[in-house]
């Protein structure tokens, strides 16, 4: 479940019908024959009556019948909720729940940061580490859904950290290409205590916390204890979404950090 060294390396490495409408047919007594003729295809599915055929009234509705067939189509295509582009998607779109979706400014005030890139990197750092610990559950092992969709984030992270970058250092890009490698090693660090962190009690992941987050410039111990709980809890919240609402179609709510309190 939990973000390994694996995906350290991998931060290291990436931080670069229209419908046809038919006339109708009339219906002769040589049509309707035709019609009433079995057809292996259709029978197996249940398509036409069968001898077996459900009472009016207790079969399939309409909408089911109309979902089956969308399934089909999007099977047909490769765009199953379990393939590797669906799951591609599914990154970008969860790391966008952070990048869009979390209250930097109240992170900045509440916790006396600085209002600059790095306090930004912090912030998009937790909260995607929150997701890779996540993702992991979905499983580890090399080609499992899981390690494929950690990998994805981290590569939808660097390309955001990258573009916004560029435009802050336009007229330095050697400069800005060292403080991304820089960002890069940090990373990597603050993934595995972060790990140790949230495996042990509470002072484990203050102390991560004070470390990397706070970048040990912190004497409000208030202020620490108070990151913890909501890490804690935004940990406990994902863990509670199944498997639809985490990779097929990612709703994830974040608790609002305002509503936190020790």
């Amino acid at each position: 479940m939990l973000c390994t060294r694996a995906v350290a390396r991998l931060a290291g490495s990436v931080a670069a019908k229209t419908w046809v409408i038919q006339p109708p047919i009339r219906q002769t007594p040589a049509t309707v024959a035709v019609f009433e003729q079995s057809c292996r295809l259709c029978s197996s599915t249940g398509v036409v009556d069968s001898p077996n055929k459900t009472k009016p009234g207790t079969g399939p509705t309409p909408s089911a019948a109309e979902g089956g067939i969308l399934k089909r189509v999007l099977t047909k295509v490769g765009f199953t909720p379990n393939t590797k582009a669906r799951l591609k998607v599914s990154s970008h779109l969860l790391y966008e729940s952070v990048a869009d979706k979390i209250n930097y400014v109240v992170f900045f005030r509440d916790f006396n940061l600085p209002n600059t890139f790095n306090s930004w990197f912090l912030v998009t750092e937790l909260h995607v580490w929150l997701l890779l610990m996540r993702s992991m559950a979905e499983g580890s092992e090399t080609g499992e859904d899981g390690r494929f969709l950690r990998n994805c984030i981290v590569e939808a992270m660097w390309g955001d950290v990258n573009t916004r970058a560029k435009k802050l250092g336009a007229h330095n890009p050697s400069r800005t290409r060292q403080q991304i490698e820089t960002l890069s090693e940090q990373f990597q660090a603050a993934l595995i205590a972060y790990d140790e962190g949230i495996m042990s009690d509470d002072r484990v992941l203050a102390s991560a916390l004070w470390r990397r987050f706070f970048e040990m410039n912190c004497e409000d111990y208030a202020q620490i204890e108070r990151l913890v709980k909501y890490v804690r809890q935004q940990a406990a919240m994902l863990d509670s979404l199944p498997r639809d609402q985490f990779i097929v179609k990612p709703k994830v709510a974040w608790l609002d950090l305002d509503k936190c309190k020790v």
